[in-house]
C-alpha cells in the first residue's frame, strides 16, 4: 500500500515531526563516493522454501510474490528442506530421507510434491529471468553422489542455466560427532568429502563459482578446520558462504531483552573484524556469499526484524568482498495469507490428484518483505555502494554498551537514479542534511518507507513522500528507500538469454528486459560464422527460417539510444531432435521406481514409458524438462521394463530402454549414521543406525575406499550394527554400508564415515556417567597422560538443543589419580529442559586434549 504526500522543503525547516508532538532531532549523513567499492548487480536475494507450502515455483500468487519482491537472486532447492531432495526428479527422495535423523520433514515434503508435482530448476529459473534474478544452487552433499552432481551440471549446461554460484551443503557444521552425527569428522572432512563434487562440476563448468559453507553464527572451528584443509592441500573453492541468525537463542526472552540483542548483534556480526577473521581462514578479498540470514527470535517478528533484514544486508554490502546476500526466506516475506496446507495433505491421503496451482490462498506481506522490497529498489539498479557517516543520531540500549541506531549506505544507480537507504532502530524522528563530498546539494526526493511509532507494532503499510531540498527525513523504527535523479545517463547494462526452445518453426528466445533499453539486438551466428542481426523492443523472440541439422549460437545485446552493451550470455542450440538421453541408474522404493539418465543437448522433456513385461500394463508419462523421474503405483512381483525418450519441438528420439526391474515388498531399509573409530589395538571399530525392523532376514553390506565415493564392496552379509575391521590402519580410508537382503541391496548409501584416528602415545575417554541425588558425576579414565603435569582437567558438555552449539567446562572435582578424576555437575547447572553430548578434556599450556567421539549423550535431568 503506498500513499503520496507533498512535502515542501519549508515545512522540514519548521521541524515537521512523524507524530503530533515529538521532536524531530537534527543531523547529517555524509557520503564520501571515494571510500566506495562496486556491486554486484541484484546482491540482495533470498532462500527459497516452498516444499511444504501450497505454493510450487508455478503456482501464480508464488509468482506474484516474487514479481514483488523483485529478488537479485534466489536458492535452489531449499535449506534444510533440501538435504533430502533430488535434484534430478524435483522430487524427495524417501531413502535420501531414511539416511537423517530428522526425516518427518522430508516426508511431509514427499507428500506434498506428490500432490504438487515435482519443483523443477528450470521452472525456478525461467521464473527468475522474469525478474532479471540470479540462480544460486545449493548441492545436497549430504545425500546425493558426485555421479548425481555431474548430471545436474551437465543439464544445466545442456539447459543454456546459467548458474551464479555453486554452493556446497546447507549448514554442514551441524552434522558432526559432536551431534551424534558422522557426516564428517570436521571442516578438514566435510572439505576433502565435497571436492570430488566440486571437480564434477568443473568438467562442465571449469571456470564455476564454488563455494564450501563456512560457519553459522559462533560455529567457528568447523571454518579453521576447512582452512586446514587449504593449508594442506589448496583451497578448490573460490566464494566463502555462511548463515546467520545471530539475535537467535535457544529459549524464550522479552522483547526488549531481544531488542537489545537484535541491537548488538546486528552490528557485531558484520564489522570489519568479523570479515577480517573470515580472510584470515580463507583469502583476502574472498567473494562472501550468505544464503540465509535472519532475526529468528520470536519476540521481534514485525518492524523491528523487519528494520535488522534490511540493516544486515546494507551492513554487508558494505564490505568489498561482498558478492550475494540472502534473507531466509523468500515465501515467508510474502506468504498464503491463508494457510491451505490441509487441502494438499486430504489429497495425499485420498490419493486424489489436483491442480494446485488454482488453490487460491491470498497473500500477506511481512515488514521484513516490505523493508526488503525497499532495498532491492537500490541493489537491483546499483554497482556501486559508499558508506555514510551519520552524526546527530542517539544511541539505543544493547547487551552491553549503548550502540548506534541508524544506518546509512549510498548507493550510484545505473538508470539515471541514486539511492540512500537508511534504517531508524530508535522511537527518535530525525531530520538528516545531506552532503556528498562535502556539497550540500538539492533535490527532488522521492522516498519510500515503513515506519512504527512503536518498536513491537506489525502490519505497518509501506509509504511514500516526495519533497525538495537537502535535508531528508527519517521516522522513528523505519526503513526508508530515497530516490532522487543523479543527471547521468543509464548505465548500458547487458541482458541474459534465459529460455531457448526448439519448435517445429525455429527457436524461440526469452530474455532479460533492462528498464532502460530502447530496444535488443540478436546476432545470430551459424556455424560457418556467418551473422545475422534482428532487431527488436520485445524481451521474446522466434527465430525462425533456420535449416534442420545446423549449429546455431545467440547473444543478444541491450540497446540504449546509441550506445549497444556487452553479448549476453551465448547460447548454442543444434536446430534438430534432441541428442539421445543415457539412463545412468533406477532404484525402487515401496510401490513406485525411479529412473536417471544424463540429460540430451536440445531436449525440452523426456517422455518414460513402463511396462510389464507380461504385456498387461503400459503407460507413458511426460517428465517435463527434468534428468530423473519417479513412477508410482506400480505393483510387487512384476516384472517392469522402463524406456526413455527425449524430445522437443522437432520430434523425439528412439527409445533408451532400462534392464527390467521386478518391485519387492521386502526390499529393506537403509542403516544410517556410520562411524569408524579406531580402536586401542589399531583396529577400526564400525557402527551404523539398524532401522529395518520390519522385512526379513536383513544383513549389510559394508563398502570401503581410499577416496570418498570410490568404494569396493569388503565385508558382506554382517548381521547386526557394528564391525571391526582388522586390516592394518596404513593410510586413510572411507567406509559405507547397504542393507541387503532377498529382495536386493539398496541402491544407495547413507553418509560416508572417515576414520577418527586415536594418537597412540595416549587416550582419554568417559568412563561413566552416574546420576546422583544432588546431580551428576562424570569419571573420566586415561592412559599415558600426564595427569600430574600442571594443567587443568575435566568435561565439556555441548549443548545441542538449539543450533548455537554453545559449550560448557567444568573442572574436575578433585586432582587426578592413577590416570582417573571425576566431575560432578550440580542439576542447578543443567537446564532440564536441554540435551548435551560430554567429553573429556585435559588442558595444558599448548595444547588441549579431547576424548574422541562417540560422545555420551545426557540430558538436564541426567543419562
Amino acid at each position: 500500500m503506498y500513499r503520496s504526500i507533498s512535502l515542501f522543503f519549508f515545512l522540514l525547516l519548521a521541524g515537521f515531526s512523524p507524530a503530533i508532538g515529538q521532536e524531530t532531532l537534527p543531523g547529517s549523513l555524509e557520503v564520501n563516493t571515494s571510500e566506495g567499492h562496486e556491486l554486484v548487480l541484484g546482491s540482495s536475494g533470498f532462500n527459497v522454501r516452498i516444499a511444504d507450502k501450497v505454493w510450487s515455483y508455478t503456482h501464480p500468487e508464488f509468482r506474484e510474490a516474487v514479481h514483488t519482491l523483485k529478488p537479485g537472486w534466489l536458492r535452489y532447492f531449499s535449506g534444510t528442506m533440501g538435504d533430502a531432495f533430488s535434484s534430478a526428479t524435483g522430487m524427495y527422495n524417501l531413502d535420501y530421507a531414511m539416511m537423517m535423523d530428522h526425516a518427518s520433514q522430508y516426508y511431509r515434503g514427499n507428500r506434498f510434491l506428490e500432490v504438487k508435482g515435482p519443483h523443477r530448476i528450470i521452472d525456478l529459473y525461467h521464473l527468475l529471468g522474469e525478474v532479471q534474478g540470479k540462480l544460486v544452487i545449493t548441492i545436497n552433499g549430504f545425500t546425493e553422489t558426485p555421479e548425481m552432481t555431474r548430471a545436474l551440471a551437465r543439464f544445466c549446461k545442456d539447459n543454456n542455466i546459467v548458474v551464479d554460484v555453486w554452493q556446497f551443503c546447507n549448514e554442514p557444521y551441524f552434522y558432526v560427532p559432536n551431534r551424534s552425527r558422522y557426516w564428517w569428522n570436521d571442516g578438514y572432512d566435510y572439505a576433502q568429502k565435497m571436492k570430488p563434487h566440486a571437480e564434477a562440476i568443473q568438467e562442465v563448468y571449469p571456470d564455476a563459482k564454488l563455494a564450501l559453507n563456512f560457519t553459522w553464527d559462533g560455529i567457528w572451528d568447523f571454518m579453521k578446520e576447512i582452512n586446514q584443509y587449504q593449508v594442506e592441500k589448496g583451497a578448490y573453492w573460490n566464494v566463502f558462504s555462511k548463515h546467520s541468525y545471530a539475535p537467535h537463542v535457544g529459549g524464550k526472552e522479552s522483547f526488549d531483552q531481544a531488542m537489545r540483542r537484535a541491537n548488538t548483534k546486528v552490528i557485531e556480526a558484520t564489522t570489519d573484524e568479523a570479515m577480517a577473521e573470515i580472510e584470515e581462514y580463507t583469502a583476502e578479498g574472498i567473494p562472501m556469499l550468505i544464503t540465509e540470514f535472519g532475526v529468528w527470535n520470536a519476540p521481534l517478528n514485525g518492524i523491528f526484524s523487519g528494520i535488522y533484514n534490511a540493516e544486515y544486508t546494507l551492513r554487508q554490502l558494505a564490505h568489498p568482498n561482498a558478492f550475494l546476500i540472502g534473507s531466509h526466506e523468500v515465501s515467508n516475506k510474502i506468504r498464503p495469507a491463508t494457510n491451505r496446507n490441509e487441502l494438499i495433505e486430504e489429497a495425499y491421503r485420498d490419493q486424489r490428484p489436483i491442480d494446485t496451482d488454482t488453490i487460491m490462498s491470498g497473500t500477506y506481506q511481512d515488514e521484513e518483505g516490505k523493508g526488503l522490497q525497499l532495498i532491492h529498489m537500490a541493489t537491483n539498479n546499483s554497482k556501486r555502494i559508499s558508506p555514510v557517516n551519520v552524526t546527530g543520531a542517539r544511541k539505543v540500549p544493547g547487551l552491553g554498551e549503548p550502540v548506534e541506531s541508524v544506518y546509512a549506505s549510498y548507493f550510484e544507480g545505473i538508470n539515471g537514479e541514486d539511492y540512500l537507504a537508511i534504517t531508524n532502530r530508535s522511537g527518535e524522528a530525525y531530520a538528516f542534511d545531506l552532503k556528498i563530498d562535502g556539497q550540500s546539494p538539492s533535490f527532488d526526493f522521492d522516498q519510500s518507507y515503513i515506519w512504527s511509532a512503536v518498536a513491537e507494532n506489525k502490519n505497518v503499510p509501506i509509504e511514500n513522500e516526495k519533497y525538495k531540498g537537502n535535508t531528508v527525513t527519517v521516522k522513528p523504527y523505519s526503513v526508508s528507500l530515497v530516490k532522487w535523479k543523479n543527471g547521468r545517463n543509464p548505465s548500458a547494462e547487458p541482458s541474459r538469454i534465459y529460455n531457448s526452445t526448439i519448435t517445429d518453426k525455429g527457436i524461440n528466445l526469452e530474455w532479460w528486459k533492462r528498464e532502460m533499453a530502447d530496444a535488443y539486438e540478436i546476432a545470430i551466428t551459424d556455424k560457418a560464422g556467418k551473422v545475422k542481426t534482428i532487431r527488436t523492443q520485445d524481451t521474446q523472440a522466434s527465430i525462425n527460417s533456420l535449416e534442420q541439422g545446423q549449429d546455431y549460437s545467440f547473444e543478444v545485446y541491450a540497446i540504449y539510444g546509441d550506445e549497444k552493451s556487452e553479448a549476453s550470455n551465448k547460447v548454442m542450440e543444434k536446430f534438430e531432435k534432441p541428442s539421445a538421453p543415457k539412463i545412468f541408474k533406477i532404484s525402487q522404493r515401496d510401490k513406485s521406481l525411479t529412473l536417471y539418465w544424463e540429460s540430451a543437448t536440445g531436449a525440452d522433456g523426456y517422455q518414460v514409458t513402463v511396462a510389464a513385461v507380461d504385456g498387461g500394463f503400459s503407460k507413458t508419462y511426460d517428465a517435463k524438462n527434468v534428468f530423473g523421474y519417479r513412477v508410482t503405483g506400480l505393483d510387487y512381483d512384476q516384472d517392469y521394463k522402463v524406456s526413455l525418450k527425449a524430445y522437443n519441438g522437432l520430434g523425439e528420439t528412439e527409445a533408451i530402454n532400462s534392464e527390467s526391474i521386478m518391485l519387492n515388498e521386502q526390499y529393506p531399509i537403509p542403516a544410517r549414521n556410520i562411524s569408524a573409530t579406531e580402536t586401542m589395538d589399531g583396529k577400526v571399530y564400525l557402527e551404523w543406525i539398524v532401522q529395518d525392523t520390519v522385512h526379513q532376514d536383513v544383513r549389510y553390506n559394508l563398502y570401503k575406499g581410499s577416496e570418498p565415493h570410490q568404494f569396493e564392496r569388503y565385508a558382506e552379509n554382517i548381521e547386526g550394527n557394528h564391525f571391526i575391521d582388522d586390516a592394518p590402519l596404513d593410510g586413510d580410508y572411507f567406509y559405507t554400508v547397504k542393507a541387503v537382503n532377498q529382495a536386493g541391496e539398496t541402491a544407495y548409501y547413507p553418509n560416508i564415515a572417515t576414520v577418527i584416528k586415536r594418537n597412540p602415545a595416549y587416550s582419554i575417554y568417559i568412563d561413566r556417567i552416574e546420576n546422583k541425588e544432588e546431580g551428576i558425576t562424570i569419571y573420566v579414565k586415561s592412559e599415558n597422560l600426564q595427569l600430574n603435569k600442571p594443567g587443568s582437567f575435566g568435561v565439556k558438555l555441548n549443548d545441542v538443543s538449539f543450533l548455537n552449539l554453545e559449550e560448557m567446562a567444568f573442572k574436575a572435582t578433585e586432582s587426578p589419580k592413577n590416570g582417573e578424576y571425576s566431575v560432578h555437575i550440580p542439576w542447578s547447572e543443567l537446564d532440564p529442559k536441554r540435551s548435551y553430548f560430554v567429553k573429556a578434556y585435559a588442558k595444558y599450556k599448548n595444547k588441549e586434549i579431547i576424548s574422541l567421539p562417540p560422545f555420551q549423550r545426557l540430558t538436564g535431568r541426567g543419562r
